[in-house]
C-alpha cells in the first residue's frame, strides 16, 4: 500500500486560495466585491472594517506601511499590504487561543 506524501506549505496554499476565490465569489454575488488596488486611510481602515483609530495605531506601530506617501498628506496602502496584516491577525488569534 502506498503513502500519500503531503506537502503542508503547498496544501495551506491551495486552500488559501481556494477560499479567497470563495470570498470572492460571494462577495460578488452580493454586490460588495472590490477590484481596488491601492486605498487611502479612510478606504483601507472600511475595506479591514476596523476603525480609524484602530487602523492608525497599527500604521504608528508599524504593522502596516504606507506604500505610496501621496502629497504628505495622504498616504495610500496596497490591498495586498492590507490582506497580509488581516491575515497577520487571524494567525495571531490562532496562537493565541492555544
Amino acid at each position: 500500500m502506498a503513502l500519500l506524501s503531503i506537502n503542508e506549505e503547498e496544501l495551506e496554499r491551495f486552500i488559501a486560495k481556494r477560499v479567497r476565490e470563495g470570498v470572492r465569489e460571494e462577495l460578488a454575488k452580493r454586490g460588495e466585491i472590490t477590484d481596488q488596488k491601492m486605498f487611502s486611510r479612510k478606504d483601507a481602515y472600511h475595506y479591514l472594517g476596523v476603525s480609524g483609530s484602530y487602523f492608525d495605531s497599527a500604521v504608528k506601530r508599524g504593522f502596516i506601511n504606507p506604500s505610496l506617501p501621496g502629497d504628505g498628506r495622504t498616504r495610500y496602502y496596497l490591498r495586498e499590504d492590507l490582506d497580509r496584516f488581516a491575515e497577520d491577525g487571524k494567525d495571531y488569534l490562532k496562537k493565541a487561543r492555544l
